[in-house]
């Protein structure tokens, strides 16, 4: 399956900021990606309409056993049927939605996430028009199976959605900025596209040389389900081509689970065979990924 267009991604004119050294995992020092709380921001244009029983209401559509408090600052709604244990105690999941002062405009975006919204053209100006925001996180969830934490928090995700109408998400590990309508639709009718609101594809200039063309492409956003992300860096091949085999590779892992052991090879383009190697990220933010060495590196 193709995940993105053709001319999806335009090349950089000026060279992105990298880290510079990649660091390879031995096994003395052993890299691992940690599952971390899943964060999604609603931007609004106007000030958002929050109704809590029809939010509930719409999540009962899905999930029938829901447990909920509501106050002014926030809204709790926890999930007996999807058990977290922790060390002393087991607690149900809970996903929350976090209301800032409701008279006080103003939403905090990264720089970041107005540079790799190639899946949404209009996204940046969208965000830009937008001047209220809530917040959704999964609290006590991180310890469940990766794909059950997943399906509970898009379930949430797409029915907040539908409720609040907002004009654009924000999440804090895909890094980019989403169409609401393009979330719910697809999780609606085509849930293959399991990771379209958590995971980014993004593409770096990283060469040094003007006269040279030098890429690195990589995934955003695996490392939050604690399972290792990926990176190409590449000089003659098309970016689309390399897009789509990332995230290819991202569906791989995610329906297989870290299966992927190093020196381990996968198909590449054109039915040839790259090598993984395991290594710290080249690009921010710091995160276990499997680096693809490509043909033209051999």
């Amino acid at each position: 399956m193709l995940h993105l267009g053709m001319n999806l991604f335009n090349r950089f004119k000026k060279k992105n900021t990298i880290i510079t050294a990649i660091e390879p995992v031995t096994e003395d020092n052993q890299l691992q990606n940690f599952p971390e709380m899943l964060m999604t921001k609603l931007l609004f244009s106007g000030k958002p309409k929050l109704n809590a029983d029809q939010i509930l209401a719409e999540l009962k559509k899905h999930i029938n056993n829901i447990d909920h408090s509501f106050s002014v600052s926030s809204l709790i709604f926890s999930f007996p049927d999807y058990p977290v244990q922790l060390a002393d105690a087991t607690l149900p999941a809970q996903l929350n939605i976090l209301i800032p002062d409701r008279d006080e405009a103003g939403i905090g975006l990264p720089d970041t996430a107005f540079t790799q919204n190639w899946h949404w053209p209009e996204a940046n100006q969208v965000a830009q028009n937008c001047q209220y925001e809530i917040l959704i996180t999964d609290l006590m969830s991180r310890s469940l199976p990766y794909k059950q934490r997943v399906n509970l928090f898009m379930d949430f995700l797409a029915a907040v959605i539908r409720v609040t109408q907002p004009s654009a998400v924000y999440t804090f590990h895909g890094d980019k900025i989403l169409n609401p309508a393009s979330i719910t639709g697809l999780w609606e009718t085509d849930k293959v596209q399991t990771l379209y609101a958590l995971c980014n594809v993004r593409l770096f200039n990283i060469s040094n040389d003007p006269q040279k063309r030098e890429l690195l492409m990589d995934t955003m956003g695996m490392h939050a389900l604690g399972l290792p992300d990926f990176q190409i860096r590449f000089s003659t091949f098309n970016e689309n081509e390399i897009a789509n085999l990332l995230w290819t590779y991202a569906y791989h892992i995610y329906e297989y689970g870290d299966i992927i052991e190093e020196g381990d090879t996968m198909e590449g383009l054109a039915g040839s065979k790259w090598k993984c190697v395991k290594e710290v990220s080249l690009v921010a933010p710091e995160r276990m990924v499997i680096n693809m060495i490509p043909d033209e590196q051999a």
